[in-house]
């Protein structure tokens, strides 16, 4: 067992004493000389003060040193610590073109001493703590940045970006909707492997070695930055070339090259007898003109159909009240039905108008989607572009 050590015992005047504390006070008529201990106590106290005879600490496993690469062989690269003990990093985990001699490293304490007396390193650890301290500090930025696809479950993707990291199913923006009782790996996400994604981090915690990416919320920020740069650019009247990139119920969505923008169902075509949206097909390419430019919410509205001739117009200029015209019907309503009488003009037949119409009858026992019948043109509203035709009084049956 360690024993104390000795208080060494020194004047303040430098000289030695060995007498008691009662000796040393009397008969002199001087002041006592003051004894005091220059070292501590004992050997934790020792280790506590963190040096003995001016050595350092050995190496703990786990803590983080720099060095200089003294030298490499085709194996190993060992590392000068300066009053410590040697370092050395094996190369199968750092990679021959990742260190060069004289040049400063950081590394992580893996074994205390090697066989060979020498500190182990490993690079890898501080890699990776490098990589979550990034992780986290994009985190918080919000930095988008890329990240290639390795693996894929049914869950998601895993990506490599020196770190694994994962982008869960529900937060991949490269596919459509993905039945949840799908079996297996469904095949869209299984082609996601050997893609690049631009992604955002969403949760990154290096305790738990988890680390989750969005696709998603990293093309909501970049829409959200193209459609800023797109409100400040671009002005009403403007004509572009665009890419359909997303077809919904209410309208179909065009990248015009700085942002997206909305060309609403009512603005697809003049043709009313057709579903608007069915005539469009992500990436389509299109021509559209610029309606509106909202630069406080960053909208873009845009239009296919004004980039046409206004069917209604040449109408208008062509046809007079009174014409006989061929129809098609379009639409049955409980009121009347509606006929095209042009491509992207349609007028409305009452049931007043219909032959053999009576008060009780119902326009769809008289007529059908699709049937031919010949009209009389008995009103035209041109501002309100509405067309009033009768079936009975051109004597249709």
């Amino acid at each position: 067992m360690l024993q104390p050590l000795r208080p060494t015992r020194r004047r303040v005047d430098g000289a030695s004493s060995s007498c008691g504390f009662r000796d040393c006070m009397g008969g002199t008529g001087r002041a006592a000389p003051v004894l005091v201990s220059i070292d501590p106590q004992t050997m934790e106290e020792l280790l506590a003060a963190g040096t003995l005879e001016g050595e350092l600490l050995p190496p703990r496993v786990g803590e983080t040193v720099e060095g200089i690469v003294a030298s490499l062989s085709p194996a190993e690269a060992t590392i000068d610590l300066g009053e410590r003990p040697a370092g050395v990093i094996p190369l199968r985990e750092a990679g021959a073109d990742e260190l060069r001699v004289g040049e400063p490293v950081i590394a992580m304490v893996v074994q205390a001493e090697g066989p060979d007396g020498r500190v182990v390193l490993s690079l890898r650890h501080t890699r990776q703590l490098r990589q979550w301290a990034r992780m986290q500090e994009l985190a918080r930025s919000g930095e988008l940045f890329d990240a290639k696809v390795i693996d894929a479950n049914r869950g998601g993707v895993v990506v490599d970006i020196g770190l694994r990291g994962f982008v869960p199913l529900s937060q991949l923006g490269s596919i459509g909707a993905i039945a949840a009782d799908q079996a297996g790996v469904p095949a869209p996400v299984r082609a996601l492997v050997g893609r690049t994604l631009r992604v955002r981090v969403l949760e990154a915690d290096p305790k738990r070695e988890r680390l989750i990416l969005s696709e998603k919320a990293a093309t909501q920020q970049l829409r959200r930055v193209r459609k800023a740069q797109g409100a400040a650019e671009l002005h009403e009247g403007d004509v572009l070339d665009g890419t359909v990139t997303s077809v919904t119920s209410y309208g179909v969505f065009v990248d015009v090259g700085v942002a997206d923008g909305l060309v609403h169902r009512s603005e697809i075509t003049w043709d009313r007898g057709i579903e608007p949206t069915s005539l469009l097909s992500v990436g389509q390419r299109v021509k559209v003109l610029v309606t509106a430019v909202d630069r406080e919410r960053q909208r873009i509205s845009l239009s296919l159909k004004r980039l046409a001739d206004d069917p209604w117009s040449r109408f208008v200029r062509d046809v007079a009240v009174g014409s006989t015209l061929a129809a098609t019907v379009t639409r049955v309503m409980p009121y009347g039905v509606f006929a095209r009488v042009a491509d992207g003009v349609e007028g409305l037949i009452h049931v007043s108008e219909l032959p053999a119409a009576g008060r009780a009858t119902e326009p769809g026992q008289v007529v059908r989607v699709g049937d031919a019948v010949s009209v009389r043109v008995v009103g035209i509203d041109a501002e309100r572009r509405r067309l009033s035709l009768s079936a009975r009084l051109a004597g249709a049956t």
